[in-house]
């Protein structure tokens, strides 16, 4: 952990809330520290609830959902770098996601929370001069987001939308070789953030489908490796098509225009 010389509350945001060094204290280059997973946990839930009182304010007409998603997720090769040693590149073969989600449409507007899980199978690992087959492990993560989303058509059969999300996110990274066995078994929370385009089909009654393309990422998670004193740090983005079933509830009334008053009779002279 990155100690500053005395303790100031500048320097405690700097560092334990945007992972930045000040400048004082840098030699060489700027340094970055990854935010640490409470921290991360933290703004996840801070930025929820603030969302959540947003919406459940007195007055604001808004349309509550909930629904499941599912789909594909595809994952690149990773660079898994242990410093001064080896970068060789993992590579994994097509997976799947599925999670939850539920918020509030607001005009053409829409502000949720969404779990969501992806995997995917490890295939092999290459070096500058070798291939190895995986025996076994897979790269996975769980996900809690905040997203927002808009919808350009709304009222439309079909509806185009754009949006993004951030939050938390735990990797977990296994890989197992012929002949070798584990060799690779870690996990650690890390900032997430994702894109979002698709577009939304209104399916008849409170029902909908939403078709999504999610580009998936987080900051470079770092594991140990176990049995030995290294480290390695890798990467972790992926692309995914999910398909979203939603339920809408009812939307609640309108607020009552106020009485008339009737207006007092003129007297006659």
């Amino acid at each position: 952990m990155i100690r500053c010389g005395e303790v100031t509350l500048l320097c405690w945001i700097n560092i334990n809330i945007y992972g930045i060094v000040p400048p004082r204290l840098r030699r060489g280059k700027p340094m970055w520290c990854v935010p640490k997973a409470s921290v991360i946990l933290e703004w996840t839930s801070t930025v929820g609830f603030f969302v959540l009182v947003l919406l459940i304010s007195p007055g604001l007409r808004a349309q509550f959902y909930i629904g499941g998603e599912a789909g594909w997720t595809g994952l690149s090769g990773q660079t898994d770098t242990i410093s001064g040693v080896t970068s060789p590149t993992a590579r994994f073969n097509g997976g799947f996601n599925t999670g939850v989600r539920g918020g509030y449409e607001w005009g053409p507007w829409r502000f949720e929370e969404e779990y969501s899980y992806r995997q995917n199978a490890a295939r092999d690992v290459v070096g500058s001069n070798f291939t190895v087959n995986a025996a076994g492990g897979d790269r996975h993560t769980h996900s809690i987001m905040t997203n927002v989303l808009y919808d350009f058509t709304p009222g439309y059969p079909i509806t185009p939308h754009v949006g993004f999300g951030v939050g938390a996110s735990e990797v977990f990274d296994g890989l197992k070789l012929p002949g070798i066995g584990q060799v690779l078994n870690g996990n650690s929370w890390q900032f997430g953030y994702q894109g979002i385009a698709g577009v939304q089909y209104h399916l008849g009654g409170a029902f909908t489908l939403d078709l999504d393309y999610r580009f998936f990422a987080t900051i470079g998670p770092s594991f140990s490796i176990p049995r030995t004193n290294l480290r390695y740090s890798t990467y972790y983005r992926t692309n995914n098509f999910v398909a979203s079933v939603t339920y809408r509830f009812a939307a609640p009334p309108a607020p009552l225009a106020p009485d008339a008053v009737p207006a007092a009779p003129i007297s006659s002279p």
